[in-house]
């Protein structure tokens, strides 16, 4: 279905068919997922928005974080050409023509173009930081500038794509301590004066462990919706068969027409997996055992009448004598061998999981369940 131009400014685009930002910042949401296709202006939209609003109004840093160092170095580093896009906007953005910008090392900085004959006075713009380093960036008491925004690009692994890449054990928990590291925030600081994270990424499935932290287990409305008790805001760019089709005319659009990458990639759509999801065990389901793995529990009940075994979130009231598996030791690692010994008392189960007949709440569970399952030989 084709949208009118008022159609998609009240989705949350700008005239030029771009991301919105200023429109997404009135939600003054502390955290920010953002989904959308390529090109539409996700990344370098609020980048920009961080220089122009944020340095230029307010003097505020922000923060770009990847998952892991390797990222940060070399020549195929983030911060090599990080801001080509700027320079080449110059001509059309009056603001922008009125500053220099660089990366050094894992800084970015910008300076105010000096007038001739004098050297430009450098000022700290964006932090790089990766995951990895949560703990070293905790033990660093002083040097952050005020920071306002933590961008974290490609939160959403598109496994279409990219089959190297992995979300990190205790990959929350890090964004978490780096945040509090960086910004040393209080209960009592003020509303105005606190930061944000802003999550960016397409679509692709719904089995990201963020999408699950936040409660979403479904595919989004289209534009803006409130999750997580209304702390996360998430807008998601409509599915367009008429922005995809144009893509696939471009050399890289072409590459991967009609394949669920370019689905994904040009036309914002989430992968299906194939499964039926079943929201709760069918009546009759006796309460099996339990597994607790990196901050989830799952319950597994087994229909003996059709056969089928059900996970869901959580446990229910009265265990009566069933085990519970805990795999995660304190520092929040896989306790491998706890895994061993539960491997044997699962042993059924894991046999009867290559016959199909385990079925799952909802995509989030199937994919953090398997990932746990892992630990027990299922491959």
């Amino acid at each position: 279905m084709r949208r009118t131009s008022e159609e998609w400014s009240r989705i949350g685009y700008t005239e030029e068919g771009y991301i919105d930002w200023p429109r997404v910042m009135s939600y003054e949401a502390p955290y920010n997922l953002i989904i959308d296709a390529r090109t539409r202006g996700k990344t370098y939209g609020l980048r920009k928005y961080a220089l122009r609003q944020d340095y230029v109004r307010r003097h505020k840093r922000y923060v770009e974080l990847t998952r892991t160092k390797s990222m940060l170095e070399g020549s195929a580093s983030l911060q090599a050409g990080y801001f080509a896009r700027f320079e080449a906007d110059y001509g059309a953005d009056p603001v922008l023509c009125d500053y220099l910008l660089k990366t050094e090392g894992r800084y970015g900085y910008v300076a105010k173009r000096p007038e001739e004959g004098k050297k430009p006075q450098w000022d700290v713009l964006s932090y790089f930081i990766a995951l990895t380093d949560a703990q070293e960036t905790k033990n660093r008491s002083t040097g952050f500038k005020p920071v306002k925004r933590f961008i974290f690009d490609e939160a959403i692994i598109d496994r279409s794509l990219d089959n190297v890449h992995d979300y990190l054990p205790g990959e929350i928990e890090a964004v978490s301590s780096i945040i509090t590291s960086v910004t040393r925030e209080r209960p009592d600081t003020p509303r105005r004066d606190r930061s944000a994270l802003y999550l960016l990424g397409n679509a692709c499935d719904l089995t990201c462990p963020w999408l699950a932290h936040f409660g979403i287990t479904e595919e989004p409305p289209v534009g803006f919706s409130w999750h997580y008790d209304k702390r996360c805001l998430v807008w998601y760019g409509p599915p367009s068969e008429e922005w995809g089709r144009a893509m696939d005319e471009t050399v890289g659009g072409a590459l991967i027409a009609g394949t669920e990458a370019g689905a994904a990639a040009t036309r914002n759509r989430f992968a299906s997996d194939g499964e039926t999801y079943y929201p709760k065990p069918p009546k009759g389901a006796t309460f099996d055992f339990g597994i607790a793995h990196q901050g989830h529990v799952w319950g597994v009940w087994l229909d003996w009448r059709e056969g089928y075994y059900y996970v869901v979130e959580g446990l229910p009231k009265s265990l009566d004598g069933a085990p519970v598996y805990a795999l995660t030791a304190a520092d929040a690692r896989p306790n491998y061998v706890l895994a061993r010994r539960a491997q044997k008392s699962l042993k059924g189960f894991t046999d009867l999981y290559y016959l199909g007949i385990v079925r799952y709440q909802n995509r989030a569970v199937r994919s953090a369940f398997l990932d746990a399952m892992r630990l027990y030989g299922i491959r």
